[in-house]
């Protein structure tokens, strides 16, 4: 008799997860001290789908635009400026773009592609596109404006202008296209850093008074600064993205953990958070008109929800680690002395007590929205099974 054989059960969620038949073969394999089973016939993966795909409305924008050129007799089209490859990237292929992320989220609602999109509701995906709308036109933007600035007065033929618009083109939809195959739950958190924080970040680079930082934070938001929309989108736009996301993570959190009346309070509280954000940016500072002091009011509401949230965490979160149980408690902590310091003493000025205000709230949430991510991926799809020694007589059959 040769070595013992031993059989594991996989769980039906599994099965139907990876449309497993009867006889069908999987690989097992170790991974960092890991057991890994895989599918032998796997689907092709994210990466394969966008660069199969990709060619195709890249190729027929192109057409498009090299017909446009021939039609408009242009025989010289520049790199920048009003008429040129630039302008049509950002019109065109922005738009191709849109259509690429369009059509690839349905075939992923639909089951006809294998993604994560399934668990994005339909009622969040007008916010997930905008937020990457966003940010291709934000990354476009800052790329041309480098390229213009190295290529100074670039002009170039109608075949070259065409190669040139085909590769920009060509990266717009692959990356919409990947983004709308590979997008998770854990994937909005990093959507929600970058916007925020490339947001506050666009609003301090584009406003016209170097010195804004000696008024406050908030004048960035104010009808002073140049630009002030930059600031106050930003932040309506993380609000709508922090909606999005707790609404996703607590339909998964409550689907394993029912009628949790903790997970409804801090979903209930997150949300409010989430919408005060927004408000904080909706109604601008100002020391006039109809929403005088507003600004005001909302901004210490969301102070109010995140110090509750702090201090009830322990409470509202089923299983919270010790170590995020620190954390909180030390966030808090480094936000009491910010208040000390600013209040009581003078120490800190305005601008540095909103600053600090700031980082430390948002890393917060941050954390909390990463740990309720792995407790949801943890309790949906973590099984435990029994390793089982086979059956003399299903030795000798194998």
């Amino acid at each position: 008799m040769g070595k013992n054989t031993f059989s594991i059960t996989i769980p039906e969620k599994i099965v139907e997860e990876f449309h497993l038949e009867n006889e069908d073969e999987v690989t097992v394999s170790i991974k960092d001290q890991k057991i890994v089973i895989e599918p032998k016939k796997k689907a092709p993966g994210n990466q394969t789908l966008s660069l199969r795909w990709f060619l195709i409305p890249t190729t027929v924008i192109s057409l498009l635009f090299l017909g446009y050129l021939f039609y408009t007799d242009k025989t010289q089209i520049a790199l920048v400026g009003a008429y040129s490859i630039a302008n049509f990237v950002l019109s065109f292929g922005v738009l191709s773009g849109v259509f690429s992320f369009l059509l690839f989220f349905i075939k992923g609602k639909r089951a006809q592609v294998t993604t994560k999109s399934k668990d994005i509701y339909w009622r969040n995906f007008p916010t997930i596109l905008l937020s990457f709308i966003v940010i291709l036109v934000f990354a476009l933007l800052v790329f041309f404006k480098v390229i213009g600035l190295v290529f100074i007065g670039a002009t170039f033929d109608r075949y070259t202008a065409t190669l040139l618009f085909f590769v920009f083109v060509g990266l717009v939809n692959y990356f919409m296209i990947y983004s709308a195959l590979s997008i998770t739950p854990a994937k909005l958190t990093n959507l929600l850093i970058f916007v925020i924080i490339g947001g506050v970040l666009l609003a301090m680079i584009t406003n016209k008074d170097y010195q804004w930082w000696q008024f406050n934070f908030s004048f960035l938001g104010t009808i002073e600064a140049k630009s002030s929309w930059q600031f106050n989108l930003t932040l309506m736009f993380s609000s709508l993205l922090m909606v999005a996301l707790i609404d996703g993570l607590f339909v998964e959190l409550q689907k394993a953990i029912p009628h949790s009346k903790r997970l409804t309070i801090l979903r209930v509280l997150l949300t409010l958070t989430a919408l005060d954000l927004g408000a904080v940016g909706l109604f601008p500072y100002t020391e006039t008109g109809p929403f005088q002091g507003v600004h005001n009011q909302v901004a210490g509401y969301l102070v109010y929800l995140i110090v509750i949230l702090i201090v009830g965490i322990k409470w509202l979160l089923p299983n919270v680690t010790k170590e995020f149980l620190s954390i909180s408690y030390m966030i808090a902590a480094t936000l009491v002395v910010v208040v000390v310091l600013f209040q009581w003493t003078s120490y800190l000025s305005l601008t540095a007590f909103e600053l600090l205000s700031f980082m430390l709230a948002f890393s917060w949430i941050v954390l909390l929205l990463q740990n309720l991510q792995k407790m949801a991926q943890n309790i949906n799809n973590t099984f435990e099974v029994k390793v089982k020694l086979a059956s003399e007589k299903q030795e000798e059959q194998e």
